[in-house]
């Protein structure tokens, strides 16, 4: 749409966060506008038909974590999204060992006794202390990581808040510090002894980082599971698997925005943020025209926003440094498969549907072999042998395929976004064979009952979806990575050093995850923002007005 137009707020990109920012600048009276490049809205939450009569999640593919304030304002339930919880994470081993893993504490236990009846012993209070620290970490979810260095008075409260909840919970400050600053080997190590239960619980450590299990920082993602928050208005807050696929949650943020007075626009690409002295005026649209607001929330990662679409010479050059070292580099393969039979792990029964078929199965490793291929990922080389999560969501909902057949979702880890030698276009079917042929041997017939398949590399999910990297989560979650210090140390609270300019994605605090507080909280900013900036334009028109 060729001219230009006029708005109170502008959000490039409409993934979650984008549409969770629009919904609450336009239900506080803003003009707003949502602008997505593609022709679907959802960013790294969409539902796409990959073969005749097959549908499947291109990026995230199950739902956690997502805020209980944002499924009561966007009436999500009442708009339709239906989470199915998932069942248990089945872990296969090369050498035939099995273990599955759910909620059912006792159900582990009886799991975790058959290799170590001193592990199974420890599961308990192992699973009370994470739950312990979870109350003391996940409040901050919902807050605004408030600068350290105290350079506003707005950052005071945020202070005091962070220090109050230490306060309370002090007996567990070191725990949380030795968590967020170790790595997963050694923590486990501290708690387990047998290394197939230490896999199990470990594997989280290798997702979306290039970093294996030892690597000191990665023991923090041992909260993921303990993360939910209880609700009682029917929408699942543990993990689960979205009926229709993840593309249904944003639809439904999509008509929440609209219901706001959001325009949500597809096919409306942004090739540049307009800067007019110091200031984010508006956004430039590839096919033509301007779109101005004084209010402009990137959606886009870190790296997309600032080295991308914000013009040369506009942000400081250490600022412009950092950002270039963030680190965004995806490590995993997706692979969607159309398949006329339900796949059956070896030894497994196979009349019907299984519990461990309704949950995630691990194709797994002991943790020095996941460093291993991790370390082969990062010299460039995809990893030999990788861990290789699966799952069938239509299980739980049958129509994403044709009756009788299936989609099985694959998502094959230390694939690294940067290769040493060869391209990922010219690489991408025999890394997709061997993953294929490594989970043959876990789930025999597999391959025979494929009929159609989908691959998609780092490179090709960064062409898709827009993410830098490849990386899901807008950039690894590690602890130099997190809270007051993502994207970079400073600049934690969604403003940027652009005025006007703010950041909404999982670049920012808390993280990647579709839980929605990035957009939300960075709404709740951006008003306070305007807020102040208009109790200052009037002032200074009364007191004008009052002179003359």
């Amino acid at each position: 749409m060729a001219g230009t137009e006029n708005f109170d707020a502008v959000i490039v990109g409409g993934g979650h966060n984008g549409l969770v920012a629009g919904f609450y600048l336009a239900r506080a009276g803003l003009r707003t506008v949502v602008l997505e490049r593609r022709e679907i809205v959802g960013g790294c939450c969409v539902t796409e038909e990959f073969a005749p009569g097959y549908r499947a999640s291109s990026g995230a593919y199950v739902l956690s974590m997502l805020r209980d304030a944002i499924w009561k304002d966007m009436r999500l339930v009442e708009r339709g999204v239906v989470v199915d919880p998932a069942g248990p994470s089945l872990n296969l081993f090369a050498d035939g060992t099995r273990l599955e893993l759910s909620d059912d504490l006792e159900a582990s236990r009886a799991a975790v006794a058959a290799l170590s009846e001193a592990d199974a012993e420890a599961l308990g209070k192992f699973e009370a202390d994470l739950a312990a620290l979870a109350e003391l970490v996940m409040p901050l979810i919902d807050t605004t990581a408030p600068d350290l260095r105290l350079r506003r008075l707005a950052d005071l409260p945020g202070l005091l808040k962070l220090g109050g909840l230490a306060a309370r919970r002090r007996a567990l400050v070191d725990e949380a510090l030795f968590l967020f600053s170790t790595s997963v080997s050694q923590y486990l190590s501290e708690r387990f002894e047998n290394e197939y239960v230490k896999a199990a619980i470990g594997w989280h450590a290798i997702n979306d980082s290039v970093g294996g299990p030892s690597t000191p920082g990665t023991a923090y993602v041992l909260l993921h599971d303990h993360a939910a928050e209880d609700t009682e208005d029917g929408g699942v807050r543990a993990w689960g698997f979205v009926r229709g696929g993840m593309g249904v949650v944003t639809e439904a943020m999509a008509a929440a925005a609209r219901e706001a007075g959001a325009e949500v626009r597809t096919n409306a690409e942004a090739e540049s943020i307009l800067v007019e002295d110091g200031r984010a005026v508006g956004v430039v649209l590839a096919g033509g025209g301007e779109v101005r607001a004084p209010l402009i929330l990137s959606n886009a990662d870190p790296k997309k926003t600032f080295l991308g679409l914000v013009p040369d010479g506009e942000l400081p050059r250490e600022f412009t440094a950092a950002v270039r070292e963030y680190r965004c580099e995806g490590t995993s393969i997706k692979i969607n498969l159309a398949v006329d039979k339900l796949p059956v792990a070896t030894g497994m029964p196979s009349d019907g549907v299984q519990p461990y078929q309704r949950g995630i199965m691990e194709v797994n490793q002991p943790l020095a072999e996941m460093d291993r291929a991790q370390a082969e990922a990062r010299a460039g080389r995809p990893g030999r042998d990788p861990h290789i999560e699966l799952c069938v969501p239509t299980v739980h909902d049958p129509s994403l395929a044709p009756p009788g057949h299936h989609v099985v979702t694959i998502d094959v880890n230390s694939q690294p976004y940067t290769l040493a030698e060869g391209s990922w276009d010219e690489l991408r079917e025999e890394a997709a064979d061997r993953a294929i042929d490594q989970l043959e041997g876990f789930f025999p017939g597999l391959k025979e009952s494929i009929l159609h398949r989908e691959v998609l590399t780092p490179l090709d999910l960064e062409r898709r979806l827009g993410i830098t990297g490849g990386h899901a989560l807008h950039g690894e979650m590690s602890f130099d990575q997190l809270f007051t210090l993502r994207p970079v140390r400073g600049w934690a609270d969604y403003r940027t050093p652009i005025a006007g300019l703010y950041l909404c994605g999982a670049g920012t605090h808390p993280g990647g995850g579709v839980t929605g507080a990035n957009g939300r909280n960075a709404a709740r900013e951006t008003l306070r923002d305007r807020n102040k900036y208009s109790k200052r334009l009037r002032s200074h028109l009364f007191n004008n007005s009052s002179v003359r």
